[in-house]
């Protein structure tokens, strides 16, 4: 929210075409939608008579405040709408898998000879135009090949890899493209010209672990890193996260728990063996307020019902309500991003499966009639809002 009353959207007037699915896509087009895009997601037309309201595909949470159209980019008047659409756009985000669009005459080359300043943002797994992009991916197969899955089982020490508990390599390759993208609008300022943007899970998942990667990339074997992990502190009632940091922060753990003038011991096991002594057999209150008292960071474990409702994010301004078609009116996880002199936070719900066809199509000049036509044809598809 803006500090200052502004209802300002950084990129208000900037028009977003997304051609996405699952996860990367959606994620990075909501993030640009919170900053003011208007953003219209296209999406097949869904096969049959569906019973009762449908969602536009993926997650809500990660299609808040964009329109929906339904298109059949295999039926000649479906895929004029479309390329009217994205010939009037500043942004287009699709992560089909290499090839898919340019079949549909929806490629880089041809969308850029009609519209020269768009920014035409492609997702993938295995990135465009190499040896391994016909392989299809998803967020699981770049944490198990570009190491992130390895990692976590280093620093778990367990004897067997796990997959982690979210898509990691989806949700930064989301961020990649995102912040690509407003780096090429500010390019085009410059330049008055757009530009391809080529992100990949792979790539993403990869420079997440630049740390991590060093070591090997310097000669070392895998044995010479080791992962970075702090303790878990076990209360009575729960657990603390205490990361003894250097040694002025040890300092002020130390002074908290009656030790000031013990030393921070140089092995890492015994360093967590004495902070778990010190927390053992206090509550996890009781373990907290004296690390605040001594200005001390820590944190208390909680599950994710206890932090959302964490009162910090509700005074933050991270949790906002939004209508929601099919839900109605609930609380949604707003942009973390905050500006003083302009908004960042969800426009509205996430919108049902086609049910801004009509109104686009009549934006982009079609009639009555023509809208009939299309719908009547099976080339567009539309839900009724609620």
């Amino acid at each position: 929210m803006a500090s200052t009353g502004e209802q300002r959207g950084i990129l208000d007037g900037i028009r977003v075409v997304d051609i996405t699915q699952l996860v990367a896509g959606p994620y990075c087009s909501r993030m640009l939608s919170d900053l003011g895009a208007e953003v219209v997601r296209i999406e097949r037309p869904a096969p049959g008579a569906s019973e009762g309201p449908r969602r536009t595909n993926g997650a809500a949470s990660l299609n808040l405040g964009k329109r929906a159209i339904s298109l059949d980019l295999k039926h000649a008047d479906g895929l004029a709408a479309a390329k009217e659409l994205i010939a009037r756009a500043d942004v287009l985000v699709e992560n089909y898998r290499p090839g898919v669009l340019p079949r549909l005459g929806l490629g880089y080359e041809e969308v850029a000879h009609a519209n020269p300043r768009i920014i035409y943002t492609s997702i993938s797994g295995f990135g465009q135009g190499n040896s391994f992009s016909h392989r299809r991916a998803f967020g699981a197969t770049a944490q198990a090949e570009a190491g992130w899955i390895w990692v976590q089982q280093m620093a778990q020490g367990g004897p067997t890899p796990f997959a982690p508990g979210i898509t990691v390599a989806d949700m930064v390759t989301g961020m990649n493209a995102f912040s690509a993208i407003l780096a090429a609008l500010y390019d085009r300022e410059r330049t008055g010209r757009g530009q391809r943007i080529d992100v990949s899970l792979m790539d993403s998942q990869l420079a997440l672990l630049t740390e991590v990667a060093s070591e090997p990339l310097r000669g070392q074997t895998e044995d010479a890193w080791q992962p970075f992990r702090h303790g878990l502190q076990a209360a009575r009632d729960g657990y603390l996260a205490i990361n003894a940091g250097g040694p002025l922060n040890w300092a002020r753990i130390a002074e908290a728990f009656g030790h000031a003038d013990d030393e921070a011991p140089t092995d890492a096991h015994e360093l967590n063996r004495r902070l778990a002594e010190w927390v053992n057999g206090r509550t996890v209150d009781e373990a907290a307020h004296l690390m605040e008292e001594a200005g001390a960071p820590y944190g208390v474990v909680k599950t994710m019902r206890e932090a959302v409702a964490h009162p910090y994010f509700t005074e933050r301004g991270m949790l906002v309500e939004v209508h929601d078609p099919i839900d109605g009116a609930g609380r949604v996880v707003s942009s973390p991003l905050f500006f003083s002199e302009a908004t960042s936070e969800p426009r509205g719900g996430a919108p049902l499966a086609g049910q801004d066809t009509a109104d686009v199509l009549r934006e982009l000049g079609y009639s009555e009639s023509q809208v009939t036509a299309m719908l009547a044809a099976g080339a567009a598809q539309r839900q009724e809002r609620r």
